[in-house]
């Protein structure tokens, strides 16, 4: 059954994120817990930084992190070519080891408004932070596209037997480097047939806006899709998702499971909300490393050896 190999130190995963770094991504995307408006480059960025926190924290064990992903994030519009945009330690990076993510972490401070009995408190904590935000000229998506596909279909040569690695775009806008939206949904297409033996690498496309419309996630079919060109190209250059996916979203958007036979890996006019849920799903193949997995991932069928 095609994406169902466990993930492990010999058989690891990918993510590769890419995110829109465009002038428009200045644009406001709601109100922080001050309410102080905050851009929609601000909160992917932040977004983004809490996903990767928490893919760290899902391969922590007791001698440290385990390397049980490889992780990317190409940025597009800093510049008028997408690149690797890790900083300090990681940066010039492309693919890199989840323990070296860890170990590049930089940590600042950040307020915080908690209830202590009954009453509002302000405290400082410390949050992790690789990705900061960026929002400066065009939206170069097709060629963040191509370098994911390049990079990927070298990781597997290298990692033939995994479970197929998750791309995961979030972008506000349209690619403006392909004259037709052909295009780019051939673009996409091609990264889509990279294959493995557990199957194809999927692709996830989260189109953030957060305008009057409510936020559509996850379609099973295109009859769902609102009256919008770009919502039709999305579903077309999104993946039909895995079956650890389609378990997750029928329980979290509480859909019957035998009457949504496929879901889309896409999100239209996503708010916060949206976009939160959306990488917390598509990072679901993480999941199988939470505490309670520990016990399983030593007497499975790779001998009872220790991963």
């Amino acid at each position: 059954m095609a994406y169902s190999q466990e993930i492990s130190r010999e058989r690891r995963g990918a993510f590769v994120f890419l995110v829109d770094q465009s002038r428009s991504m200045n644009k406001p995307f709601g109100m922080d817990e001050r309410g102080r408006q905050v851009s929609r480059a601000t909160v992917v960025a932040d977004a983004l930084n809490r996903t990767l926190d928490e893919l760290v924290n899902r391969c922590m064990r007791d001698e440290g992190v385990r390397d049980y992903f490889d992780i990317g994030v190409i940025g597009y519009g800093r510049t008028n070519r997408p690149e690797f945009c890790w900083r300090h330690g990681l940066a010039g990076r492309g693919l890199v080891p989840i323990s070296e993510v860890a170990e590049n972490a930089e940590t600042v401070e950040q307020e915080i408004t908690v209830t202590v009995r009954g009453q509002p408190v302000v405290e400082r904590i410390g949050i992790s932070r690789w990705i900061e935000p960026v929002a400066v000229d065009s939206t170069p998506m097709n060629g963040a596209i191509s370098l994911a596909r390049a990079t990927l279909g070298a990781w597997i040569l290298r990692n033939p037997t995994s479970f197929p690695p998750v791309v995961i775009n979030i972008s506000d806008g349209m690619a403006n480097d392909v004259d037709t939206e052909q295009e780019l949904l051939a673009t996409a297409r091609s990264l889509m047939r990279l294959k493995m033996t557990d199957g194809n690498v999927l692709l996830i496309n989260c189109h953030i806006a957060g305008g009057g419309e409510a936020p559509l996630l996850f379609p099973s079919s295109a009859t769902q899709l609102p009256n919008d060109s770009y919502a039709r190209l999305l579903f077309e250059m999104s993946s039909e998702l895995s079956p650890r996916h389609h378990a997750a979203i029928c329980e979290i958007f509480e859909r019957d499971p035998d009457a949504t036979s496929t879901v889309r890996g896409m999100a239209f006019n996503a708010d916060a909300v949206a976009l939160v849920k959306l990488l917390d799903i598509g990072t679901r193949p993480a999941v199988v490393f939470s505490p309670v997995a520990t016990e399983l991932e030593a007497t499975s069928t790779t001998g009872g050896q220790d991963r």
